[in-house]
């Protein structure tokens, strides 16, 4: 059975993330390193939360302040950034694949929260209730169980997300009461078996008839049933994942963007310019300066 969870140990003065191929949940201590971040999204589902600092988070749609304590719900590819940096801060992200994270067991109903939301959901989960507390402390908890990797870390991390979920529907007036998966519950295991295979081999070209052939389905209920389950269809997981490796690389080494295209899996330097200036705002030459 692949690591549930896994981190490198963990700073909270210093950003770390985890390499490690199987990873399932990224956990990252980031400090403020420059006044405002560029606005991105990425593949995975995200719940942040603040130790330290003020600030705004921007998403597609409003802005909200943040301090000490503040909690955040993102679903992949939902768009946000931080700026208005008013003080030095720490942030906990809990970032991870959703079909990836129920594929060992799990109640896919418990991401209703990204996937099925009400419309009185704020991607800022309210502050005045007192559950946010408790979720604060339970990002906390995963991220100290992670960085001290003792025995059971990865069940009782898993356990404590699984916890916040729940608080998530029950606590909060959220969610749609009507489940939003159906028949695709059954499905979900098969989906897993293709996400790793498409991280496996994001330097390759990649079809559609390959990726569904290990879900072991066809390739129409294949894209029906990854979108349904991860929020995203499965070229544009393919898409941020090789630009958040490229991304990587151009942080790394001193290669060519050409290189980097053909590492990343894309055919030409053209497509790779036009998805990496998508995806992150900036084209792979800012990108580099900027590093």
């Amino acid at each position: 059975m692949p690591v549930l969870f896994s981190l490198l140990p963990i700073s909270f003065t210093t950003s770390s993330r985890s390499g490690l191929k199987g990873q399932y949940v990224a956990v990252t201590a980031l400090p403020k390193q420059r006044r405002d971040f560029r606005k991105h999204h990425h593949a995975e589902c995200e719940i942040s939360a603040f130790l330290s600092g003020t600030g705004t988070y921007t998403t597609a749609e409003k802005s909200y302040n943040f301090s000490p304590g503040s909690v955040f719900v993102f679903s992949g590819d939902e768009v946000h950034c931080i700026t208005d940096i008013t003080n030095d801060f720490t942030l906990l992200n809990l970032r991870f694949m959703p079909s990836l994270l129920v594929s060992e067991g799990g109640d896919l109903n418990l991401l209703k929260i990204f996937f099925s939301r009400s419309q009185r959901f704020e991607n800022h989960i309210d502050p005045q209730n007192p559950a946010t507390a408790a979720i604060h402390g339970k990002i906390k908890e995963i991220a100290r169980e992670l960085a001290e990797s003792r025995e059971g870390s990865g069940t009782m991390a898993r356990y404590l997300l699984f916890s916040i979920f729940v608080s998530l529907i029950r606590d909060y007036d959220y969610v749609k009461s009507k489940s939003p998966y159906g028949d695709y519950i059954s499905s979900v295991g098969s989906i897993g078996s293709a996400l790793r295979y498409i991280n496996e081999n994001l330097e390759r070209p990649l079809t559609l008839a390959e990726i569904s052939s290990a879900a072991a389905m066809s390739s129409a209920y294949f894209s029906t049933v990854f979108k349904k389950i991860n929020g995203l269809s499965p070229w544009r997981y393919i898409t941020i994942k090789r630009v958040e490796k490229a991304v990587e690389l151009l942080k790394t080494t001193d290669c060519t963007s050409l290189d980097i295209a053909m590492q990343c899996g894309f055919n030409s330097s053209s497509n790779f310019y036009k998805a990496f200036t998508a995806v992150t705002g900036k084209s792979p030459k800012d990108y580099r300066r900027e590093k």
